[in-house]
């Protein structure tokens, strides 16, 4: 089977579950909706869905998974969603830039807006890639993530049959896809090898050893992918160079912001942490938060960025060119409302955090940008994936210690209107 095949398929496959939902989509117009045919009550529809942050190990993720049972199960159909509106995928830089290289079009592509919000049908059967927690989670039946398991109502809702594949030592979702795509012999794609491999790569930053954001198995599937696009062994120099160039290339496309509005730059790998009483957007800038708010119309995006909310997080990382992977990380709090008790008290939290200890210091520039604290990562192995459940544990334990007539503690009366993905 072909992977281009594969997705040219997927929306004619999706159309036959879901026709009235498709009809209404932008794609679905350009192409007549089919009359769905007995055979559809007989097979079963597989949805493979990505992190909403859809970067580049969610996406390639999700469309090779999707691709490999499609391929070893062929009583049913699968197909992978990246977890976005079609409108953000522009957002997306080094996810187009990869699949403009491997012939994957947007046309080629379902999105989150493509589905229905709400699954009425209980025999789709929904599998999580790069994430766990999915409004859609019962009806999830398998989860492939790399992060901890994550205590949230949505997750006590997962059926007691949902395969749990959880490994947060690995530096990627797609050396788990890999390890499933290498077991059997077929199929075995080109293109599949090729994305799995970059993913890889990108998302263990090139296997720096000050990131440390790989294990042994991430190194060993990339040198097994290595092997399936070479004929012959490659030496360690050869290696080298390679994974240098994809890397190199992949940083530069994922910080190329030249045509996107600082607005979209910060919806660009952003995340939503809500509690009950706090709505929280993380934005993961491809540049540092200092170098950021230099940026003219940088408080106008922020502002826009976080409207409706009380408290704003910008995660900035900065990969410097032909540097060996060496990352720079900082971080910004920031309350639109001036609620600074609210700002102090995530901070101290942030500071006082053993587990990990994210070693965070005052950055050494001094700034007044709209009332924030500033700091500087220095354990650049902690991400967001390690952050995020940091400041959700702070803001509990604060929802906790306040009663409903604190000032201390913001309530939104309804769910704020973020406009964002």
């Amino acid at each position: 089977m072909c992977l281009l095949r594969f997705l040219l398929q997927t929306r004619s496959t999706l159309n036959r579950y879901l026709p009235d939902k498709a009809a209404t989509s932008t794609a679905a117009r350009q192409t007549p909706t089919p009359t769905p045919t007995p055979e559809v009550n007989q097979r079963k529809l597989n949805l493979v869905i990505g992190n909403e942050s859809c970067d580049l190990d969610s996406a390639v993720s999700a469309l090779t998974l999707a691709f490999i049972y499609a391929a070893r199960q062929k009583d049913q159909d699968f197909v992978p969603v990246l977890n976005i509106p079609r409108l953000d995928y522009p957002l997306k830089t080094e996810v187009g830039h990869m699949f403009q290289k491997c012939e994957i079009n947007e046309q080629m592509l379902v999105f989150r807006d493509d589905l229905p919000e709400k699954l009425n049908n209980p025999d789709i059967n929904v599998i999580l890639v790069d994430h766990h927690v999915n409004s859609w989670a019962a009806n999830v039946g398998e989860i492939l993530d790399h992060r901890p398991m994550e205590k949230h109502p949505l997750v006590d809702q997962l059926p007691a049959h949902c395969v749990l594949h959880i490994e947060p030592e690995l530096g990627s979702c797609a050396t788990l896809v890999g390890e499933r795509y290498l077991a059997e012999q077929e199929p075995r794609s080109a293109i599949v090898t090729q994305l799995l491999h970059a993913t890889i790569v990108l998302d263990t930053i090139n296997f720096s050893p000050t990131a440390k954001r790989f294990c042994a198995r991430d190194l060993a599937m990339v040198e097994q992918l290595e092997q399936q696009q070479q004929q012959e062994p490659l030496d360690d120099g050869v290696r080298k160079r390679l994974r240098d160039q994809i890397f190199n290339e992949l940083v530069a496309a994922r910080a190329d912001i030249s045509k996107l509005t600082l607005f979209e730059v910060l919806r660009k790998d952003m995340k939503c942490l809500q509690t009950a009483r706090h709505m929280v957007p993380m934005a993961g800038l491809p540049m540092l938060v200092r170098d950021f708010i230099e940026l003219s119309d940088a408080e106008d995006a922020i502002r826009q960025f976080g409207c409706g909310t009380n408290l704003i997080v910008l995660l900035g990382m900065y990969v410097p060119p032909l540097k060996g992977g060496h990352v720079m990380r900082d971080l910004a709090l920031i309350s639109l409302t001036g609620h600074t008790q609210l700002v102090q008290r995530v901070r101290q939290g942030l500071l006082a955090c053993a587990m990990p200890s994210l070693d965070l210091r005052q950055h050494a520039f001094e700034s007044n940008f709209m009332g924030g604290c500033f700091l500087m990562q220095h354990n650049v192995q902690a991400t967001r994936k390690h952050i995020l459940p940091v400041i959700k544990r702070i803001l509990l334990d604060l929802e906790e210690s306040q009663h409903c007539d604190c000032d201390d503690v913001y309530f939104f009366k309804e769910k704020p209107k973020l406009g964002l993905s």
